[in-house]
């Protein structure tokens, strides 16, 4: 069989089928080519540069991309296996296994990669309650190209998660006086958390990047015990700095404002410590939240330590990872949990050009 890129001329009326058949053409003279290479020892173009027998059967009319046969020609990984660019030094040693996105862009919430993510919390132990506690959420990392210079990409990140509470200490009461006979107790519940969705408008810098945005909690808890019934508005920041090699540092917090009289002012920061460990395995701080409500004085800070790997499997890259928490009895006050453990999945994709 032969087909050459003058065959598909005919059908250019449908770019879709012209693209198609080109493609058709471009893998058989990839075949042939590669044939030949081997049988006179030559190789059949430079890494990184089309050949030149593929530039010219495009007849003057541009494919949308090269993506397509450049596969054809690069060996596995080569051109990739350095992760995405902009995260200091992480595409030397923190690049995924096989290609694609880095895990030190994985591990920053700044880095403009799609992510959508799965991720559970199982707490055996809570302080000032009884039996344990889950937490399921889905989160979805989107970034947006502006129009700015200043702020070149918005970042967002939506969460909305899935509780099972622990039984509360304590309990509600209903009989007169100091009776606690008709007393109803604090089981544990179950449902929808609130929505949290959170942003940043982000700034590059030759040493990293910081940024700020906009945010908010939506009441979509299906049950009082889960959340807090309010809207709020959530301001949000982040600094991060990877201009040492193999770490990324840094920090992101946000601010909770109740906009009616049900809600409560909190604040929440997440250490960012994350060392890269090469072939796309990391190690680090967690990704979970100290929290820190102004209005009740309660407050958790627990401590975590993440393994994680961004991983290639079936041409799909993936961020898995696994976190210890535990809270001394000196770093909270009011419920918290004690110790867990946290599993999550995240499926990566670059972000749209």
């Amino acid at each position: 069989m032969h087909l050459a890129a003058e065959d598909c001329q005919d059908i250019g009326v449908s770019e879709m089928l012209r693209i198609e058949c080109h493609k058709l053409a471009i893998s058989l003279a990839a075949i042939v080519c590669v044939s030949s290479g081997i049988a006179s020892g030559q190789t059949c173009s430079q890494p990184g540069q089309p050949p030149a027998v593929f530039e010219q059967a495009s007849w003057g009319k541009p494919l949308p991309s090269h993506s397509y046969y450049e596969s054809l020609w690069l060996p596995e990984g080569e051109g990739q296996e350095n992760g995405s660019q902009g995260s200091g030094s992480a595409g030397e040693s923190g690049g995924s296994s096989g290609g694609g996105a880095s895990a030190a862009d994985a591990t920053n919430p700044t880095a403009a990669i799609k992510v959508f993510q799965v991720q559970n919390s199982f707490v055996p132990n809570t302080y000032e309650a009884s039996g344990y506690s889950n937490v399921f959420s889905l989160q979805a990392v989107l970034p947006f190209k502006t129009r700015s210079e200043f702020f070149p990409t918005w970042i967002t990140r939506t969460t909305l998660p899935v509780i099972s509470t622990a039984d509360p200490d304590g309990s509600i009461p209903i009989g007169p006086g100091n009776d606690t006979d008709f007393d109803i107790p604090l089981f544990s519940q179950a449902g929808l958390g609130d929505l949290v969705f959170i942003s940043l408008f982000n700034h590059p810098t030759d040493w990293g990047s910081w940024g700020i945005g906009p945010g908010f909690v939506a009441p979509s808890a299906t049950r009082a015990e889960l959340g807090e019934q309010s809207w709020k508005f959530t301001p949000t920041f982040a600094v991060i700095n990877t201009s040492k090699k193999d770490w990324t540092l840094g920090i992101l917090g946000m601010y909770n404002f109740p906009l009616d009289a049900r809600g409560s002012r909190s604040f929440q920061i997440q250490p960012l410590i994350v060392k890269q460990l090469g072939k796309g395995w990391y190690t680090g701080w967690g990704d979970d939240l100290w929290s820190f409500n102004s209005e009740s004085g309660n407050f958790a800070m627990p401590l975590q330590l993440r393994l994680g790997r961004v991983k290639k499997i079936r041409d799909k890259n993936y961020n898995i990872a696994v976190t210890g928490i535990y809270t001394p009895e000196d770093l909270h006050r009011g419920p918290a949990p004690e110790w867990g453990i946290k599993f999550s999945i995240g499926r990566l994709l670059p972000a749209s050009k």
